[in-house]
Order: C-alpha cells, then structure tokens, then sequence
C-alpha cells in the first residue's frame, strides 16, 4: 500500500472536506463499499493535484517526525500544508494536503510534485 499526499488548493477545499466527511463516517460504520466509494471520488477530485505517493515506511518516518514536534498530532486525512513542506517545498500558504491509502494498483499513475 501506498500513501498519497496531493496538495488540495481553496477551489476543491470544500468538495474534499465533504468526501472526507463520508470517509470517516463509512470507515466508523465499517462500510467498506462507502470507504471505498468516498476514497475513489477523493482521487477524482484531487486527480489534477500536485502529489507524491509514499510507501508505509516513508509515511510512517514523515508523520514520526511530525510527532516528535506535537505529539498531539492526529493524520486524519487532511494536514495543513505547512506540516508537508518537506514534501511540497513551494506549497502555498493556505493550501491543505490530502493524505490517503492508495492500492499497489495505482503504482503505474504518474505523480505530479
């Protein structure tokens, strides 16, 4: 499995908080088919995004290393921006990134960072 961060700007902010919304609420219910339905749109919509996929490994050293500066932290699917600079170097102020499972399958998509 990989994790794919894709920079979410002002214009999709509101379409990906409201997908975010059903993903939490299917994922609490155990609703795989709305898991699965919500995380297809998220890629949809942030389908144009900058973003960059990392393995578990490299996804679990990034938010390690988040944690050691706010270990209240919680990843729940959309990080301020300025969390994933490391990432998103020129990521604008304002800006929120997605953080979402991707299937093995989506290996042969093209990231954009």
């Amino acid at each position: 499995m990989k994790i794919r961060f894709a920079i979410v700007g002002s214009d999709l902010l509101a379409q990906v908080r409201t997908e975010i919304d059903a993903l939490l609420s299917a994922v609490n219910a155990g609703d795989m088919d709305g898991v699965d339905a919500a995380t297809a749109l998220l890629l949809k919509l942030t389908a144009n995004c900058s973003s960059i996929d990392l393995s578990e490994d490299e996804w679990r050293k990034f938010l390690n290393k988040i944690r050691l500066k706010n270990p209240e932290f919680k990843s729940n699917y959309l990080l301020p921006g300025d969390i994933c600079a490391p990432l998103f170097p020129k990521i604008a102020a304002g800006d929120y990134v997605l953080e979402l499972p991707v299937d093995g399958d989506m290996e042969g998509e093209e990231s954009d960072v």
